[in-house]
């Protein structure tokens, strides 16, 4: 190929490679080593050993070939809404291994899908990760929890300066998913933590509002909510239209509330009360 950035080719693909050697790389490609061995001298391969390089790597062809644009393929979103519908998007199209970071001061989400998959190369079925990379803004962890509903979820944790290097595209297969010989950085399961700390973190800064969300009622609480529906039926004069479906409903008025029934005021019981009376 007549390419004026063809003599810088080997030297980004070893950057690729980073600390794997070439010939046993290139034969999980498929590669004979006769191919492997003129990718060191700066002879670029068709597209059909780039397609290939490409799904593997999830390398980005402009960077590889003319040094254009990020080294790795990266969705990177500036509004909340357009990430998190990408993600649902992702999340309907298949069942996905979802690693999630999240770094409190930038409010921005890293996110890793893969799966399994093969693609045909010279009559030879060649098996591989399938990633998808993408970041943006994030309202709460749970927010980006959702979009994800059914993936498989996980949480990754990135050190601070390796954060950034993530959303400018520095990061592709090899070093977020590792190979039999090195975890990748989704591996580091510090992230989990984190979660469990966000979770801490916006319960307690929700409290006053909705101290657990979608709160479902024990059977001792209905019972005593029961009574106190009662009770507020008396106080209002309701008790002739207090039939069993308005107690049910009233009940279910107040468990839409999303708050522990302990902390019911009598103003809501009445509201719930009075919205199930017809």
């Amino acid at each position: 190929m007549n390419n004026p950035h063809e003599k810088e080719f080997t030297q980004r693909l070893e950057w690729l490679l980073a600390d794997r050697k070439l010939t046993p790389w290139a034969k999980k490609l498929g590669l004979s080593s006769g191919t492997a061995a003129r990718l060191l001298k700066n002879v670029v391969p068709g597209s059909d050993i780039l397609t290939a390089i490409m799904r593997t790597e999830h390398v980005n062809l402009n960077w590889l070939l003319e040094g254009r644009g990020l080294p790795f393929m990266l969705d990177s979103y500036t509004e909340t809404e357009a990430f998190e519908n990408m993600l649902s998007v992702h999340a309907q199209d298949a069942e996905y291994d979802a690693y999630l970071c999240f770094n409190d001061e930038l409010k921005s989400a890293a996110v890793v899908l893969t799966q399994p998959a093969a693609y045909t190369f010279k009559d030879k079925s060649i098996a591989y990760h399938q990633i998808e990379t993408l970041c943006g803004p994030y309202k709460s962890p749970f927010s980006i929890e959702r979009a994800l509903t059914g993936c498989n979820i996980n949480y990754f944790d990135l050190p601070e300066f390796q954060f950034p290097a993530f959303t400018r595209g520095q990061y592709g297969t090899y070093k977020l998913l590792g190979d039999d010989r090195v975890p990748g950085m989704v591996k580091n399961t510090q992230g989990g933590t984190q979660f469990a700390m966000y979770k801490r973190q916006e319960a307690q800064h929700y409290d006053h509002i909705k101290p657990i969300s979608h709160y479902k009622f024990s059977m001792d609480e209905k019972l005593a909510l029961l009574d106190l529906i009662i009770l507020t039926a008396e106080e209002h004069k309701l008790t002739e239209k207090l039939d069993r479906k308005v107690k049910l409903d009233a009940l279910e008025t107040l468990e839409e509330m999303n708050k522990r029934a302990d902390s019911l005021t009598p103003k809501e019981v009445e509201f719930a009360l009075r919205a199930s009376v017809h």
